[in-house]
């Protein structure tokens, strides 16, 4: 779901952003999967924030290790974080890390929702405004990493502002996150969207509690 200003309105403070980056990198080649979702919702407000990710890639490193990258921006939007002169203000949308360091095994691991299995990086883009969200949360991968493709789920899962850009404001506070997708193994799209997203925590500055 591409998110609209609609959308934006009830979440976000929307300020223009006129810097861009100028570091090169790869086209976005494609991802799949037979769908994803995700679900913020405030602790502190109630707050509700949803987006639907269009683009779908994971890779793994071994059979405890994956990422996987899901994103609802366009390829043009993509590209436009490393095109020089490039209008941001333009540019709104989400980007999702989730490194599963852990695939549970019952009885030599909690299976329980209050382990944590998995690290998110969730990224809002928001008419150029930059904020990163980080948090952990448990993940029970529907196959072992290394497969064709790989599906799970993470429920209530805490997220925290830890990078801004100066005008991206949080209007969450403290919020619980709800996300599920299927991705396919695509080693060339994962890696790209890797990029973008370092790419988008550099040009975020650190937040101070």
């Amino acid at each position: 779901m591409k998110i609209t200003n609609k959308a934006l309105a009830a979440t976000i403070t929307l300020v223009l952003c006129a810097s861009t980056l100028l570091t090169g990198c790869n086209a976005i080649r494609g991802g799949g999967g037979s769908g994803g979702s995700s679900t913020i919702v405030s602790d502190a407000n109630e707050k509700v924030f949803k987006a639907s990710f269009k683009t779908k890639a994971y890779t793994f490193y071994d059979d405890n290790t994956a990422d996987i990258y899901l994103t609802d921006l366009s390829d043009a939007d993509l590209t436009a974080f490393f095109a020089p002169n490039a209008d941001w203000s333009t540019i709104s949308g989400t980007l999702v890390q989730i490194h599963l360091f852990l695939d549970p095994k019952p009885g030599k691991t909690p299976i329980e929702h209050t382990a944590a299995t998995a690290s998110i990086r969730y990224a809002i883009i928001a008419q150029g405004e930059i904020g990163i969200y980080d948090g952990a949360g448990f993940m029970l991968p529907g196959s072992k990493p290394g497969k064709d493709s790989i599906s799970g789920k993470i429920r209530s899962a805490p997220l925290r502002l830890t990078r801004r850009t100066p005008h991206f404001v949080d209007l969450f506070d403290a919020a619980k996150l709800d996300i599920e997708f299927s991705a396919k193994l695509n080693t060339d799209t994962a890696p790209e969207l890797q990029a973008r997203l370092d790419a988008l925590a550099a040009k975020a500055m650190p937040v101070h509690d």
